[in-house]
């Protein structure tokens, strides 16, 4: 995708599910030389970022009535990257549907909306998700605390319990537990962002387990919760 704003160009893509790569400054190279290739007069690199985008399985956002819901809730989410062009639609079909209006879109855009094109594309991404419960069963990505360079994180297992650590620009450890408090899948540490991001759902963390994005709505855990509970 690219876009200009006065002489100004952006562009994005090279897109990964949240939590499972950690080679954002590959894919930052690839995208310059995607752009360089099609735009040769650009001049220098001035920002780069990345986000998250929520995308539903068939690409189309899900505006209307809250599934199981009250009458009077309503929702706009699934953007898929094109949140501008939803935002106009969501305004135009809530309003009827609030106003009991008919509108053509009620269907199309409904979150209750059953897609068989999509299952497929639903059952690939269903057994993404169920393998990344995996990660459970393996090593962490070091074996000591201490081994955590400076103003990074990493995955260490202590015992039965996997521990994201995290050791900040003043070489104080900070711990808390890996596991993600939405449904258990093992957060891993982005980089690029500075964030533990979960792979399977999509959650992400602050460096000190502080929620960032849903679907979980809870920090990780101190490590001695987790001891506990275990």
């Amino acid at each position: 995708m690219s876009t200009q704003f006065a002489n100004t160009t952006l562009v994005g893509g090279e897109d990964h599910r949240t939590g499972q790569a950690d080679d954002a400054e590959k894919r930052y190279a690839l995208l310059e030389q995607w752009t360089r290739q099609r735009f040769p007069m650009a001049a220098e690199l001035r920002f780069r970022w990345s986000g998250q985008i929520m995308e539903s399985v068939d690409g189309l956002a899900f505006i209307g009535r809250n599934p199981l819901d009250h009458d009077n809730v309503y929702v706009i989410t699934g953007d898929s990257g094109t949140g501008i062009m939803h935002g106009t639609i969501a305004r135009l079909l809530i309003t009827d549907l609030i106003q009991a209006r008919e509108n053509p879109w009620t269907d199309l855009y409904s979150p209750a909306r059953v897609n068989l094109g999509a299952a497929p594309t639903f059952a690939r991404e269903a057994v993404n998700t169920a393998s990344q419960y995996l990660d459970w069963l393996t090593a962490g990505n070091l074996e000591k605390d201490e081994l955590v360079p400076l103003g990074t994180g990493a995955i260490v297992r202590h015992g039965l319990l996997k521990v994201a650590i995290y050791r900040d620009p003043t070489g104080t450890l900070r711990e808390c537990c890996a596991v993600c408090p939405h449904l258990g899948g093992i957060v891993a540490w982005n980089h690029a962002e500075n964030s533990w991001d979960c792979p399977a759902h999509g959650s992400r963390f602050d460096p000190l387990g502080t929620v960032l994005n849903g679907p979980a709505n809870e920090n990780l855990q101190s490590t001695a919760v987790a001891a506990a509970g275990a």
